[in-house]
């Protein structure tokens, strides 16, 4: 590959209209995924009294998207350095590295899958941070992306008949197994490991769902080429959902409506305990009043 078709492919998915259409697209994506959220955290919170509905709301919806934004972050960093191992197989290397490249590959594999993890937190700490994500809830949603990824692989694989990427499946196959099993594991720490999988299954599958919808059109209208690589193409996808991410985040919309919430149930328990601590006072009991002339006749 030279670098004159190199520069084809880049001016290729910078033009217009296409790549308006693919981030409107990421933004009904995004919007429709984070709608998703708002209304499981509505069904949740009806087992809750309205006085403090609003509360587990707030941190349901902030809980709910963090853990999608961080599984989306993962996600784009583990594509980035896997189509950056093909790339370099795919523009090609000098004559003088290819030697060290056949020999180191999979060793270089597996530093671009750790390196992946640092960018991604990165992105949760300084670009979009992240604030109310547990240690725990980040180690759950890597090894989503983990999961995202072999989903992804076995997709190519079956569907486009494609075996480029059976080394590769082989390798985040070990990292989830490791994950899960490992020489001093214990069945408390397995059990943990398997609860926190299964609860963030339905966040794994809204990614999926959006990466489809994205490849969906990308691929069908010609924007996403396949000869370059699919893994590297669904990494461009994923820079559009990562635009609106961040400009969902910094315009705190879902922010201003968990506030909204909890300020709507600390209105209804403001007003329950005005409710019970108001005790009418009673009036004081009124004299009556004597009448002097019949007084009078008593006396006489």
């Amino acid at each position: 590959m030279t670098s004159a078709n190199l520069k084809e492919y880049l001016l290729h998915y910078i033009q217009f209209p296409q790549v308006l259409i693919m981030l409107v697209l990421a933004i009904v994506v995004i919007g429709l995924s984070l709608l998703v959220i708002v209304i499981a955290s509505q069904a949740m919170a009806k087992r809750y009294n309205p006085e403090t509905r609003g509360f587990f709301i707030r941190d349901e919806i902030t809980s709910l998207s963090e853990r999608f934004y961080e599984l989306t972050f993962s996600n784009t960093a583990i594509l980035l350095f896997v189509s950056a191992y093909f790339m370099i197989d795919y523009f090609g290397i000098g004559a003088s590295y290819r030697e060290v490249w056949n020999k180191y590959n999979g060793v270089i594999l597996l530093v671009f899958i750790l390196t992946s993890i640092l960018l991604t937190s990165l992105m949760d700490n300084l670009i979009i941070p992240l604030k109310n994500m547990r240690k725990g809830e980040q180690a759950a949603m890597r090894l989503m992306g983990m999961l995202y990824m072999l989903v992804v692989f076995a997709y190519i694989k079956y569907i486009y008949n494609d075996n480029n990427y059976d080394s590769i499946i082989i390798y985040f196959l070990t990292l989830v197994i490791g994950r899960f099993v490992y020489f001093d594991a214990s069945l408390e720490s397995f059990s943990s490991a398997m609860v926190e999988t299964f609860k963030n299954l339905p966040l794994l599958l809204l990614s999926l769902v959006n990466t489809a919808l994205m490849a969906l059109y990308g691929f069908t209208s010609g924007y996403l080429i396949r000869s370059n690589g699919v893994v590297m193409n669904l990494f461009i996808a994923h820079l559009f959902l990562l635009l609106v991410i961040f400009l969902i985040h910094h315009t705190r919309i879902l922010d201003r409506y968990g506030f909204r919430q909890a300020r709507r149930s600390e209105v209804l328990s403001a007003r329950r305990r005005e409710e019970e601590n108001f005790r009418p006072i009673d009036p004081e009991p009124v004299r009556p009043r004597l009448n002097r002339n019949f007084d009078n006749s008593l006396r006489q």
